[in-house]
């Protein structure tokens, strides 16, 4: 196992060996830690592994990686009927012991049943990185749920320990989720635990089909990225920070889709940076009766995303559109009800119903204005006649002669 940066010199060159029984064996290498390798850096650190001479894995970016090697490896899983879903967590907190708890469950139409289940121990005694293999049926639903501890560090003042695990997971080949997770909830922030669903759900296997739809966001990186960062000149990167591919799911106030409140984001589901020439996947249930809800992606470049697709119940949307001025311009495909359509099943107004009774008020306004005005100019002529009667008759009688 080799551990390298090129060129020599910014990082020292680490090697590990280890005799292995040759024949009859299979192994399997696993590599993780906090962060993400080659994200920020170039040329990007390097691990490569060789068994009995020959290389077997070379990367240049990962967050977590994992390869199998020797002469009596097999699939991990049936390759005919079952996928693959890979789990890795790394956590660094090493003064306590504690357990995370897992569960997988593969979801149907009016039931789900776990499949799998577990802990990952930490603490002084227990490896750091902890990686888990689990198969399900091709074509199937599942839902993987993690919670974290609630470890008291002082029983008097009942303070309790905060967790900064990374965890990944991954289904054939699709990554669901890649994060550093902040546990447990504390005011507002973090979370107790998380749900994280992947394969091929539909929106009566996994949602409330009276009350929720089925929202599925899929999106593949390119092979090859280079960094745009003037004044300095295009950089090759072997990864795409997390900060350059921003998306958000939720809905617009007032019809302004650039004040929109987020139900979910990138941020949950990625914050550890995207691998090149890789597929990533989001799936979640979401209210039907949202008014103009939307989904909205911001790629720092046009070549950073190199395509991807959102799906209503199983229905890919084409709608997309560009919003936002010309300088930070996203790309925004409709997902919810346009309550402007059906106002009575909304409490807030469309655009173009508040624009119609604005110019109502104002023809109304205009009409009184008028009516008074033509009053007050009959008024004065009709007080004008009077006075003119009167004068006439006052210079008849005082120009008689007595």
């Amino acid at each position: 196992i080799v551990l390298h940066r090129e060129p020599e010199g910014l990082y020292s060159v680490n090697q590990t060996y280890a005799c292995l029984p040759k024949d009859d064996a299979c192994y399997t290498f696993f590599i993780g830690g906090s962060y993400a390798w080659g994200d920020t850096r170039f040329p990007p650190p390097s691990y490569s592994v060789f068994f009995d001479g020959k290389p077997v894995r070379r990367s240049d970016s990962w967050l977590f990686d994992s390869v199998q090697f020797g002469g009596s490896c097999k699939p991990r899983c049936n390759e005919d009927n079952e996928s693959l879903i890979e789990f890795f967590l790394y956590d660094r907190t090493r003064d306590v012991e504690y357990e995370y708890e897992w569960d997988l469950t593969v979801t149907n139409r009016n039931s789900s049943a776990t499949v799998s289940s577990g802990v990952v121990p930490q603490g002084a005694d227990n490896p750091p990185l902890a990686h888990k293999i689990m198969c399900v049926p091709n074509d199937s639903c599942s839902s993987f749920y993690i919670s974290a501890p609630n470890v008291i560090v002082n029983v008097t003042t009942n303070e309790t320990l905060f967790l900064y695990p990374v965890y990944s997971l991954a289904m054939d080949n699709v990554t669901y989720r890649k994060v550093q997770w902040y546990a447990p909830e504390d005011d507002g922030t973090g979370s107790d635990n998380q749900t994280t669903n992947m394969g091929s759900c539909t929106v009566g296997g996994l949602c409330d089909e009276q009350t929720q739809d089925l929202f599925n966001l899929n999106f593949r990186t390119p092979a090859e990225y280079q960094e745009l960062s003037y004044p300095i000149p295009a950089m090759p990167r072997a990864m795409i920070n997390d900060n350059q591919i921003k998306w958000r799911f939720g809905y617009t106030i007032d019809y302004n889709p650039w004040d929109l409140r987020y139900g979910f984001s990138d941020y949950p589901n990625n914050n550890r940076g995207y691998d090149l020439d890789s597929t990533y996947g989001v799936i979640e249930c979401v209210p039907k009766d949202g008014c103009d809800l939307s989904f909205n992606i911001t790629p720092s470049s046009p070549s950073i995303v190199e395509s991807y697709a959102v799906e209503k119940n199983g229905i890919q949307l084409n709608d997309t559109q560009k919003v936002g001025p010309a300088w930070s311009e996203e790309l925004m495909t409709p997902f919810g009800q346009n309550c402007s359509t059906s106002p009575s099943t909304s409490n807030s107004l469309s655009g173009g119903a508040i624009a119609g009774i604005v110019i109502a008020c104002v023809v109304a306004v205009g009409a009184v204005v008028f009516g008074l005005v033509w009053y007050k100019n009959r008024h004065n002529e009709s007080s004008q006649a009077e006075r003119g009667d009167v004068e006439v008759e006052e210079t008849k009688e005082g120009g008689e002669e007595p």
